[in-house]
């Protein structure tokens, strides 16, 4: 007990050291990622082709702007070419109430003349905002070759214009039209108690594709997986490549009673500003945690996988600012309200082989004036091991977990608490991956709130450890200094601690989150807070000012009214 005790204090301590520093150096100028934009090149994945339209015109080397007068799903426009244009270094699709043949409605569509089976594809855009509108991106074989839905269709994003707070994303498929089926949902995200609007800026929508599930994404965000079984093996005899299609539709079947009407504003866009995309590495570098604290982007779910995440007007399964342990915001989780005993929560996994040990950590708060006190509900800590990378739950893909319940209906409020949890990965294990959930029984209220997230294969050595020496301190912060910008493909030594090819804000990043964390086979009595070197010495001054002024904050914040 003694030695658990000893070890959460320095947990605690290491945390807020941690935490301090990265933002000393932050105010000497550090940028992390900016909102809505993901890196060029994802760990694990290498380009194949890309458009950024840097040009003044649309690239007829690379698409097929098209003309059309009679689209199908009772659509209201025609598409015509003149809609397509290139400025400001977007590709930006109009649409506008211009009569064009029989339709009272001329928009833009256009396909690549590039083509591929299996990879990751990225595409950053803003979409129109007036009811009536159908922005789409999305995936389609030669349907002059394959008829529709033989080969699929992958619906990377969806939207209707008169929700701006919704995207969705979709798989179609089937051996003909009179077959069609498809799997489809919705997403949404909430930062600091508001839902995201996706139609006020960019946005990251992608999807990862192979021959055993599907991977859907929001700003890196993952909320849909369909998975080969989930189409009865349609994935896995599917062989045909695909083009990349943007349009933007104005009425149709998908708008239901959201049709465009004498509210409804015209002309409008969708901006994009890059289309890329990538195969996987023959020979991927081991996925690292990311995003412990959900400081990315400006406060999100960045590099995690969302689950039952269904309240519309309220994301269940948000990053909030009401109870903070480090930096600016938390996870918040509360139930689904639909009456059935309901999960939400949050995963995330990391690379592991038979026998590995890991480690994962994270600390609760129950706010007095949202309290799960007296009720049934619960929240738990697990650490799941998996045969495949993003297997499924309760299939044979899945291997073990372990399990521990962190917060219910007699847990204290208004404090943080730590807690952790172990695991060895059994034989054949090659994904371990943490969950944070919040089980909701019945129709009670409350929330649970997460932060200092840690997750460890303390078997592998830590990325951000540049120098090799046992520790990630500010030598290291050093080695990423220098690889800065680098043009070059970088490699972990030269501060490149994601293995994603660049050395920039994300790795500076997960330097911040190891920096302390004791080395691998390191003794579990205590943790080691590495002494700051280089450049650390020129912000010691800042620290006792910062950690006094976030200690004030933090007391503020965890004892505020929503």
């Amino acid at each position: 007990m003694l030695n658990s005790l000893i070890t959460r204090a320095n947990n605690t301590l290491a945390a807020q050291v941690r935490h301090a520093f990265f933002a000393a150096l932050m105010a000497l100028g550090a940028v992390l990622p900016t909102a809505g934009r993901v890196s060029a090149a994802p760990a694990g994945w290498n380009p194949t082709w890309s458009d950024e339209f840097e040009g003044t015109t649309l690239d007829a080397e690379k698409w097929d702007p098209i003309l059309w007068l009679t689209p199908y799903n009772n659509e209201k426009q025609a598409y015509h070419p003149s809609r397509a244009t290139v400025a400001d270094g977007n590709l930006i699709l109009t649409a506008d109430k211009t009569a064009l043949g029989s339709k009272e409605y001329t928009s833009a569509k256009v396909e690549s003349k590039y083509t591929q089976q299996y990879g990751r594809w990225e595409v950053r855009a803003k979409l129109p905002s007036t009811i009536g509108t159908w922005p789409a991106i999305w995936l389609l074989p030669d349907t002059d070759v394959y008829s529709w839905p033989s080969q699929g269709e992958i619906d990377i994003m969806e939207n209707r214009g008169n929700q701006p707070q919704i995207t969705s994303s979709a798989f179609h498929y089937g051996p003909n039209v009179a077959g069609h089926q498809y799997q489809s949902l919705e997403q949404r995200a909430g930062v600091g108690g508001q839902p995201v609007n996706y139609h006020d800026d960019f946005h990251v929508y992608a999807v990862e594709w192979d021959a055993n599930r599907l991977r859907f994404f929001v700003d890196d965000v993952h909320f849909l997986t369909v998975h080969d079984a989930d189409v009865s093996g349609f994935l896995g005899n599917q062989t045909a490549s695909m083009e990349t299609v943007l349009n933007v539709a104005v009425g149709g079947d998908f708008l239901g009673g959201a049709q465009p009407n004498g509210s409804s504003v015209w002309p409008q866009q969708m901006l994009v500003d890059y289309v890329r995309i990538f195969e996987r590495d023959a020979n991927p570098p081991p996925t690292v945690f990311a995003n412990a604290g959900f400081e990315t982007n400006g406060g999100g779910l960045a590099g995690w996988s969302v689950f039952g995440n269904t309240l519309a007007a309220t994301p269940n399964v948000q990053v909030h600012n009401q109870a903070t342990l480090e930096g600016d915001n938390a996870l918040k989780l509360f139930g689904q309200f639909n009456g059935q005993d309901n999960f939400s929560g949050v995963s995330q996994g990391i690379t592991v082989a038979e026998g590995d040990h890991v480690e994962a950590g994270v600390s609760t708060f129950i706010r007095s004036q949202d309290s799960i006190a007296g009720t049934a509900n619960q929240a738990f800590l697990k650490i799941e091991f998996y045969s495949e990378f993003g297997g499924q739950y309760g299939t044979a893909e899945m291997l073990g977990e372990s399990i521990e319940l962190i917060a219910d209906g007699a847990s204290d409020e208004d404090q943080w608490i730590a807690h952790d949890l172990s695991a060895v990965a059994p034989a054949g294990a090659v994904e371990a991956r943490i969950v944070l959930v919040l089980r909701q029984p019945g129709q009670e209220g409350g929330a649970v709130h997460f932060d200092g997230v840690s997750f460890r294969n303390l078997d592998l050595p830590m990325p951000a450890d540049a120098d090799g020496d046992g520790d990630v301190d500010g030598q290291d912060f050093l080695e990423w200094q220098r690889g800065h910008g680098a043009a070059e493909p970088a490699a972990n030594t030269s501060g490149d601690f994601n293995f994603d090819g660049q050395v920039n804000g994300s790795d500076l990043a997960l330097w911040q989150q190891q920096f302390g964390a004791p080395a691998p086979n390191a003794s579990s009595a205590g943790v080691m807070v590495a002494e700051p070197s280089g450049v650390a010495l020129a912000v010691v001054a800042l620290l006792s000012i910062y950690e006094t002024r976030a200690l004030t904050t933090r007391h503020a914040t965890n004892n505020a009214d929503p």
